[in-house]
């Protein structure tokens, strides 16, 4: 049962602007090799992300990684956003 005003807002990580960061809350693909390849990566569920570039790649900092990825990978990355 969920109370009154409990909600969970997340994002695909394609939609938000340059230096949000938050908490990566899911990652979804139809194609699993992107699912194990961002896992390779060690981009994983509940890790903080700061989305630093969108152009002319998206560019993700993970800890004290920063790694180049393209939109369709930024789609499969639901953040919930860090409000400030």
């Amino acid at each position: 049962m969920l109370t009154q005003g409990f909600s969970v807002q997340y994002s695909p990580l394609d939609y938000l602007g340059t230096k949000t960061q938050g908490t990566i809350a899911a990652i979804r693909n139809k194609d699993d090799k992107i699912v194990k390849k961002l896992l390779a990566m060690g981009v994983h569920t509940g890790m903080h992300i700061t989305l630093e570039q969108r152009f002319p790649s998206f560019i993700i900092r993970v800890g004290r990684t920063r790694i180049a990825i393209d939109k369709d990978i930024a789609n499969s990355i639901k953040v919930r956003v860090i409000s400030h």
